[in-house]
Order: C-alpha cells, then structure tokens, then sequence
C-alpha cells in the first residue's frame, strides 16, 4: 500500500512538472489530466472516495476538457512555443519557497489550525467520523453548520456565470437571422 502511495505521489509530482514544462499547450493541458488522475487515485487509497470522485468528475471530466477544447478551438499549437520561459524560473522559486516555508511554519505550530475560523464555531467535527460516512460528514456538515458558506459559494458563481453570459452577448446588426417561411418556401418551388 505504501508502495503504490509512493508511486502516485511521484506521478502527481513529475506529471505536475510536465505540465508547467511542456511546451505545446495540448500537451500540458493532457498532463493535467495525468495529475488529477494520480491525485484522485492518491485520495481513494486515503480512503477519501467522495474528494477522488470530485476530481474525477470536475477536474478531469469538467476543467480539464473545457481547457482543451479552447485550446484547440483558439488553436493556441501554432504560436511557436520556442519561448525562453527561464525568465519566470526566478519567480517560481521565489514562490514555491514561500510555499514550503508557510507548511514548515504550519508543521512546527500546530496548535493554529489553517482553517480557525471554521473552528472558532466551537464545532467538534470529530463526533460525525464515528458514526458516519465520509459523503454524509460532508452533507451534514455543508449544510448545517457552513450552510452560508455554501450559499456565497452559490452567489459568485452566479454571478460569473451571468458576467460570463453578458460579456459574450453580442448585439450586433449583422447578425443573420433565420426566417422560417422563407426556407420552407424554397423547399416547395424545387
């Protein structure tokens, strides 16, 4: 069992690198998806079957598609990916010691959780685990104790979704129109 934990946390790790590294957009997009696979893969041997089928569901069957389709719709291949991407090298380094520098700060003060204000509510989470599945932990929890953090959730997708609809909406005069006696009118003269 560690064996295969260990094994998927490097495909998570290399895949994850060939995605930033890799210079035709298709081809990073494809190890994304590798990724997303590893780490839902990495979730179902922690027993977390619901989070692995969310990645599954929504990253792979969802995002990752949607990323390829627009690539290949903008044909963003032909751009010439012979860029000299060693100017962002610095500031990912800067970045990714930032990151590792936070979870070794986190890991030596572990009396501050990084979610507090979920546990300033004086909830004892621990009391589902035993008596309850991992999907209905989540239910109960989501929508009871955090139901208005699922509904402002709810709100700003909304709203992307009608900023989304808007800024595509186009009103424009030269818009072809379908007129449909004209059309069937045709078909009755031939």
């Amino acid at each position: 069992m560690e064996g295969l934990f260990f094994l998927f946390g490097v495909n998570v790790l290399f895949s994850g690198i060939m995605v930033i590294s890799a210079l035709n957009p298709v081809h990073s997009v494809l190890w994304l998806i590798v990724a997303f696979t590893n780490a839902s893969a990495l979730f179902i041997l922690l027993n977390v079957e619901f989070i692995a089928l969310i990645f599954l569901i929504i990253y792979v069957g969802a995002i990752a598609i949607l990323f390829l389709f627009v690539i290949m719709m903008l044909n963003l291949a032909d751009l010439g990916g012979s860029e000299d991407m060693s100017n962002y090298l610095l500031a990912g380094l800067i970045i990714g010691i930032v990151f590792l520098f936070e979870i070794w700060i986190w890991q030596n003060h572990q009396e501050t959780p990084p979610m507090a204000f979920i546990y300033s509510a004086g909830i004892n989470y621990w009391d589902y685990t035993a008596t309850y599945t991992n999907i209905e932990i989540i239910g109960r929890i989501l929508y009871t104790e955090l139901y208005y953090l699922f509904i402002i959730a709810s709100f700003v997708l909304l709203v992307a979704m009608i900023g989304a609809i808007v800024l595509t909406h186009d009103m424009g005069t030269e818009i072809k129109r379908q007129d449909i006696f004209i059309q069937t009118s045709r078909q009755l003269w031939l």
